[in-house]
Formats: C-alpha cells, sequence, structure tokens
C-alpha cells in the first residue's frame, strides 16, 4: 500500500499566511503540519511508499522540506503544474496524477488531505478496510446541522457501511461528517481514471467517494472524535493554541470539535 498526500491547494482563506507558504508547511506545535501526519503514515507497517502532490508554486518548498527531514518511507514530491487556485487541477486529477507519476497505479491507496491532523490511529482505518476486504474512510459523529451543510456527509447502516454521501448539502440525510482519510484497494484506485473519464467533478475528492458508494462498498471508521482542520486563520490560531502544550494536545484537542467548523 501507498500513501497520497493531497497537498495542491493555494489555501487563500489563510492569506496572507499562506500567500507564499504552502499551508501543509505552516508550523503548529514548532513543527509543519505535514510532519505529524507523515509521522502517523510511517507507523503503519503496510504503507510502504509515500507520493505528494502539489503545485508549480510550491514545490520547492516541499522539497527543501523533504530534503530536511529524514523518513522511515520513501517520499516522492510531484508538481502537478498548477500555478494558482484558478487553475487547480482538483483533488480527484491530482490522485490520479500522483498514481500515474508516482507509479503506484494498480496497487492498494492510502490518501489523506494534508490540512486536516487526526486525532485516531490511521492504522485502525487500514484494519477496517482489510477485515472488510472494501474501502474503509474515517468518519465523525457532528451533532450540528448547520455544520453538516458545510462539509462532506455520510449516511451509515447499522453495520457501518456508507449507504449515501454528500458534498455540503443543503438537507444533510446522516449525521457523520468524513474528513479526506480513505484507504481505496487496487480496483478502486483504478476506478478513478473511470470516474474523471465520465466528465465528473475532479475537485474535492469526496465527489469521487460519492459516486464510489453507489457502485462498491466502502466502510466507515466511526469515530466521536473529529480531527484538528485548518482552513481559515481563526481556525489555524485556535489549533496553534491546542498545541501549545505539546502532546497534552493529542489528549485534551476534543474541545475543538464543539466550535465553528475548522474548514
Amino acid at each position: 500500500m501507498n500513501a497520497i498526500l493531497l497537498a495542491a491547494g493555494y489555501g487563500t482563506r489563510l492569506y496572507p499566511l499562506t500567500k507564499d507558504r504552502a499551508k501543509p508547511l505552516l508550523p503548529v506545535g514548532g513543527r509543519p503540519i505535514i510532519d505529524y501526519l507523515v509521522d502517523r503514515l510511517e507507523a503503519a507497517p503496510e504503507i510502504e511508499r509515500m507520493v505528494l502532490v502539489t503545485n508549480a508554486r510550491f514545490a520547492g518548498d516541499f522539497e527543501e522540506w523533504a530534503a530536511a527531514r529524514s523518513f522511515r518511507k520513501p517520499l516522492r514530491v510531484l508538481n502537478d503544474g498548477s500555478t494558482a487556485n484558478d487553475n487547480r487541477l482538483g483533488a480527484v486529477n491530482d490522485i490520479q496524477y500522483a498514481l500515474d507519476e508516482g507509479g503506484i497505479a494498480g496497487q492498494d491507496a492510502y490518501v489523506v488531505a494534508t490540512d486536516n491532523l487526526p486525532r485516531f490511529d490511521l492504522r485502525d482505518i487500514i484494519a477496517l478496510s482489510r477485515q472488510k476486504s472494501a474501502s474503509a474512510v474515517f468518519a465523525c459523529r457532528v451533532a450540528d446541522r448547520e455544520r453538516l451543510k458545510r462539509m462532506g456527509v455520510a449516511e451509515l447502516d447499522a453495520e457501518g457501511r456508507i449507504v449515501g454521501f454528500e458534498e455540503k448539502p443543503e438537507r444533510p440525510k446522516g449525521g457523520f461528517r468524513v474528513p479526506p482519510f480513505y484507504v481505496y484497494p487496487a480496483g478502486v484506485t483504478a476506478a478513478v481514471s473511470v470516474y474523471l473519464a465520465e466528465g465528473n467533478n475532479p475537485d474535492a475528492p469526496g465527489h469521487f467517494l460519492a459516486w464510489l458508494v453507489q457502485r462498491r462498498k466502502v466502510y466507515a471508521l466511526r469515530r466521536d472524535e473529529g480531527t484538528y482542520e485548518i482552513g481559515t486563520l481563526e481556525s489555524y490560531r485556535a489549533v496553534c493554541a491546542e498545541f501549545e502544550g505539546g502532546d497534552r494536545a493529542e489528549a485534551q484537542g476534543d474541545s475543538l470539535d464543539d466550535r465553528e467548523p475548522l474548514s
């Protein structure tokens, strides 16, 4: 299995912080955001290598970050060639780009967005995928219906299978938010090209998930705790405040889930 790290966004809602620096490279607790994700991915024995997809504006910065860091698993930085928010390829196109250019087509993939910090063990999604012999994603319960309108929302059956999924629904049918932590078997990664060839929305990765759950089984790792999301200046400051105590944030950070959505 290989990890695909999606890092080709431009973080416009975080300007001016992200005008000249990629969001995943912003410091939290004295380290770049992406460091925490890589640490978790490297702890999974199933992950053999990592492919990070970024854009032309920030590719050099990610190369510099990678050169300065020691890795237990190989990591390759790919430049998708986009130069601004208005000509970005979209996350689903970037997944396909990673599969093709990273030489990992036809293999299992762990797809993660790099602006969410997990509060759960990333290995648990791999275990669920292996147990069910199907795709598996992370899902956390959200009680606030207004918040759900700004998220990817899943409907789950009694066994945790996703029976419906919508991006930013006007009338949410489910009660679970699904941030981008997806484990896709090889057969599913091969379906990304089919999805794109049909002319479907290439932007948010949840659009592919919505298409997928109508065709194949996808199960959710259900948790009450969510993730640290960094989408606005306010949310970035809140996450930094939580991490000022180092590991204390991992144990006591649940309060962020009760605030205004951090995406």
